[in-house]
């Protein structure tokens, strides 16, 4: 019986990941890709058009994830807080970080080759594009937390780069440096608690 085109799909991903962990983007060979997944290159294109396809194919979900995790940063998911809710909303922030750091573990792959070979692909920026991401939200949640007198102080644009960037760069630094999840959990809790902090002295907000 004839493959199904699930089963050769799923043939020719597995042997496109191992492919570009070894020779990142660049170097991946769509000749070896298919061979490696003992597919001809006529079926290879009929699923995939072109290497940057199978790239995309492997890390587009983990940017979803990443970009979804990100916009919780957003304004919109601000308009409502309070002084007095403030205890409540940096507790769901710790269990979204824990969330998506088990997400992470789970697609190791996927995040090293976003993070360490995907020079020349569509998503080569990744790093840089979700640090810009987290600063805009964070800058845009600053100014209404002031407006709504949350804050009473203002924060500088390259302050908020500093702090938003420390906090993306940590989290890439636990697949950079193929930090074990235990101490990671630890890596992670100790910059939110850091950066938090540093945010209350900053804004002029009481500790909650």
């Amino acid at each position: 019986m004839a493959e199904s085109s699930i089963e050769t799909k799923k043939k020719l991903l597995e042997s496109a990941k191992k492919e570009f962990l070894e020779k990142g983007f660049i170097g991946a060979s769509l000749r070896t890709i298919a061979a490696n997944a003992g597919v001809t290159t006529g079926a290879m294109y009929r699923h995939f058009k072109d290497k940057d396809a199978f790239f995309c194919a492997l890390v587009d979900e983990a940017i979803e994830v990443t970009k979804k995790v990100v916009m919780l940063a957003d304004s919109k998911n601000h308009e409502n807080l309070t002084p007095k809710k403030m205890s409540e909303h940096i507790s769901f922030e710790k269990k979204s970080t824990e969330k998506f750091l088990d997400y992470m573990y789970e697609n190791f792959d996927a995040f090293t080759l976003l993070l360490t070979k995907s020079s020349g692909s569509t998503h080569e920026r990744f790093q840089e594009d979700i640090c810009e991401l987290y600063t805009e939200n964070c800058k845009k949640t600053f100014d209404l937390m002031y407006e709504q007198k949350i804050a009473s102080k203002h924060v500088s644009p390259m302050t908020i780069h500093f702090m938003a960037s420390t906090v993306i760069n940590a989290f890439c630094d636990i697949i950079l440096h193929n930090i074990p999840k235990k101490d990671a959990g630890e890596y992670i809790a100790d910059i939110m608690e850091f950066t938090s902090s540093g945010m209350y002295v900053l804004l002029g907000i009481e500790m909650p």
